[in-house]
């Protein structure tokens, strides 16, 4: 075995839908030390993690591990196929306003479902007392269910939904989530409670998946902390994982994009990347070295959420598209996703896809080649060419597609990254950085610990008073700058302990401030508020 006592490595392993990938990263010197690519095994993942840990392991021991990272598409893949958990919701004091009521019923399925009086207003003062008799019996109902809670202006009060969920917890239930956790101080009512819902949704197949990789982890010998991706690819320890797993679903896109940004080289500049897997290309944007953020947070299907998350864009374009003959023989290129015909197995159902274009014209690693050169040879009879001709003229649809969905994104550097980029790459005018088939992996595996979030500061024109609305409930007074001060250690002592619930100690929270005036004014009395921005980050994590 290598010698790298000297070294302090990260594991990084992107579970995708084809293959299970597989990093291990040297901290020190910033450079992939080996990596790996698995067949990802659907019907017990912990046979692709475990496989993959073996192979890693060979390079270095478990006492050299600091951290082993999760990038996966388990969420989004449960959340798009209907696979969440059922979910009783408990709504408060929106019985005033059935228009925001009704939207929230419109875009969720709870299976249970309670209106209680309560609620606050936007400067946090108590519109009604909350119905805790009503709560306690819809508790006692539903007890062992998962549960979501939403209260109105819960961002600037959250003591109704706190007081909601202690009923619950006692009454006895699987999991339940607050919709002020998930806002972070933001305000929006149909948004807060779609991602609490959701989240309590995710809780029971996360919780699953932590289990097993914890299992792996375990039986390697591997004693450091376990960590998962966030949507902006930041990571979280699995306690965090099991209580907001809703944040972890853009997690191998946004591993993509830091590991193509690693693998490419990318600095301070602009940049656009492109992650083709199986069934979809995943784009994204650097702007001066930075990843573009979502200012609206995460969509995933028809739900818009607040979970923070990169800006990214999904194409259904991939190596496993199905290529179809339209009337006047024009070639199509999915949405959906089929077998390969080189990837077939007895029984099972397959089509023509690009994976097969590329093995015809020559790339026999890929499976049974000659199937593919069988099926170009048959489709390409249609429409009056030969199998290579057929074959050329797919990959030629696959790159100008490509070039297209780039297009959208603006100007910038171009980069490529996944098993399928290098055949397709070359039109498109995209770079392919070496170990791009590995770049989600690689992206897991160099991220660091970074935690955020805001709190608004809002000047009253009533009554004078500047009120702060913090993660754990409000401030208010007549002098700004001891508002401030006191806004600025609450937020500091959240961040902090957020940091050491995940399993890291020694957090220092960056906080930044942003002054809104009305009008041109830059007095006190025009101030209409103030925003503070406040993360706290664990570099080398």
């Amino acid at each position: 075995m290598t010698d790298h006592r000297q070294h302090r490595f990260t594991l990084g392993i992107d579970v995708g839908g084809t293959n299970t990938d597989g990093v291990l990263y040297d901290t020190e010197n910033k450079t992939i030390a080996a990596c790996t690519k698995e067949p990802t095994d659907h019907l017990d993942y912990r046979h692709s993690i475990d496989n993959t840990l073996r192979k890693l392991l060979r390079e270095a021991s478990a006492q050299d591990i600091i951290s082993l990272n999760i990038s996966t598409t388990l969420s989004t893949n449960a959340l798009l196929e209907g696979k969440g958990s059922p979910v009783a919701l408990v709504l408060i004091g929106y019985d005033d306003f059935p228009h925001i009521k009704d939207e929230i019923l419109s875009a969720v399925s709870p299976s249970a479902f309670i209106s209680a009086s309560g609620g606050h207003t936007s400067c946090g003062v108590e519109r009604k007392p909350l119905d805790m008799a009503a709560v306690a019996d819809f508790a006692k109902e539903h007890a062992g269910s998962f549960f979501a809670v939403s209260s109105l202006y819960s961002p600037r009060n959250p003591i109704h939904e706190s007081k909601a969920a202690e009923i619950i917890r006692n009454a006895g239930c699987a999991g339940i989530t607050c919709g002020h956790e998930m806002a972070r101080s933001r305000l929006n009512s149909v948004k807060r409670t779609i991602s609490a819902y959701l989240n309590s949704s995710l809780m029971d197949v996360t919780h699953k998946l932590i289990s097993g990789v914890n299992f792996c982890a375990a039986s390697h010998g591997l004693a450091c902390p376990v960590m998962f991706l966030r949507s902006d690819s930041s990571l979280v320890g699995g306690s965090w994982c099991s209580r907001f797993p809703l944040e972890t679903i853009f997690s191998g896109p946004a591993a993509s994009m830091r590991g193509a940004s690693l693998l490419a080289g990318v600095k301070d500049e602009d940049a656009v990347i492109a992650d083709m897997g199986g069934t979809s290309t995943d784009i994204g944007r650097v702007r001066c070295g930075s990843a573009v953020f979502s200012a609206e947070g995460a969509i995933i299907g028809a739900y818009r959420t607040m979970i923070p998350s990169l800006e990214i864009h999904s194409a259904a374009l991939g190596g496993d598209s199905a290529v179809r003959i339209s009337e006047g023989g024009r070639i199509t290129i999915g949405p959906e996703r089929i077998v390969p015909c080189c990837r077939a197995v007895p029984g099972a159902e397959c089509g023509f896809t690009p994976t097969d274009a590329v093995a015809a014209l020559g790339a026999h690693d890929l499976g049974d080649w000659e199937k593919s050169a069988e099926a170009a040879r048959a489709m390409g009879e249609t429409i009056g060419l030969s199998g290579e001709e057929f074959a050329r003229r797919v990959r030629g649809e696959v790159s100008a597609k490509l070039d297209r969905e780039l297009a959208k994104e603006g100007k910038g550097r171009r980069i490529c990254v996944g098993a399928p980029a290098a055949a397709y790459s070359e039109s498109a005018d995209c770079c392919v950085p070496p170990l791009a088939e590995i770049a989600s992996a690689a992206g897991a595996a160099s991220s660091s610990l970074s935690l955020s979030c805001l709190v608004s500061v809002q000047h009253s024109f009533m009554d004078g008073k500047f009120y702060a609305f913090l993660p754990g409930g409000q401030i208010n007074g007549f002098d700004l700058d001891g508002i401030l001060s006191r806004a600025r250690a609450a937020l500091a002592g959240y961040l902090t302990k957020c940091a050491e619930e995940m399993g890291f100690s020694g957090a220092s929270a960056e906080i930044k401030e942003e002054y809104e005036y009305i009008g041109r004014g830059k007095e006190l009395s025009f101030l209409s508020a103030v925003t503070l921005s406040g993360r706290a980050v664990i570099r080398g994590a």
